[in-house]
């Protein structure tokens, strides 16, 4: 069976996702699936939606996703800001035909997947679109842990929180960092892939996980976050979203 690359969290970062389709194939990973968040926060969304659709077998639903035809009163003022700019670029028209299959795809996206053995979802196992698994809930929220592993009897691969890292049978989480890379999947455990186009952890690059067997391995990759800070700026979206891509936060 042929490795395959997890990608989560785009938000029409154009820059970032195409240098991760790079790495990829620079690596040879041909399978490719999305875990959700195409778009929201970023300025690109048309363009982010096509690539996703043409390079990944497979995407499912995420909370910005689903942002675009529901109501925002649950997203931040700069989420849903991003949101009413997304619904502006992607909405199809009489005048604008070409949108109408991007808008469908993320209006028609899944909330959860399964295959090898191995669950999918944006989220969480118990809310697979809008649910967090934070980095503290194995020590914070440990009744919370309990619950999401009650539930599931495989790995399970999430995005949402931009960090990437492990949750094991014991709820801890050990952070991905450039020591530790790989992880190995034993059993029931959570596995976060990162994020493409707005990392949080402090590291300001793109991730992305490669599953090959019961390896997986986080890798990072630079991209020109300038040009996509002036993207944003130029499309009158919050300065903070800009000012967060060369942080990692």
């Amino acid at each position: 069976m042929s490795a395959l690359a997890l990608i989560s969290d785009l938000h029409s970062n154009l820059e970032a996702v195409e240098a991760v389709f790079q790495r990829l194939d620079a690596l040879g990973v041909r399978d490719v699936a999305c875990l959700g968040d195409v778009v929201g926060y970023g300025a690109d969304p048309l363009p982010v939606a096509r690539l996703v659709m043409q390079r990944c077998r497979w995407t499912i639903q995420g909370n910005h996703d689903w942002g675009l035809c529901h109501e925002l009163d649950e997203f931040n003022p700069l989420a849903r800001d991003a949101l009413f700019y997304t619904r502006h670029a992607l909405r199809p028209s009489l005048f604008r035909p070409g949108r109408r299959a991007v808008w469908e795809f993320l209006r028609n996206l899944p909330q959860r997947h399964e295959e090898r053995g191995l669950l999918f979802c944006h989220g969480s196992p118990r809310d697979p679109v809008m649910e967090y698994v934070l980095k503290s809930d194995g020590f914070l929220e440990p009744e919370k842990m309990k619950d999401i592993f009650g539930r599931i009897d495989r790995p399970c691969f999430v995005g949402h929180t931009h960090w990437p890292g492990m949750h094991g049978p014991d709820f801890r989480f050990v952070q991905a960092t450039d020591e530790q890379r790989v992880f190995r999947l034993q059993g029931p455990c959570i596995v976060n892939v990162g994020s493409v186009g707005q990392p949080r952890d402090g590291d300001p690059r793109a991730a992305f996980a490669v599953v090959d067997g019961d390896r997986v391995e986080i890798h990072r990759v630079a991209y020109d976050f300038r040009r996509t800070q002036a993207k944003i700026l130029a499309a009158g979206l919050h300065h903070a979203l800009a000012e967060r891509l060369a942080k990692g936060k």
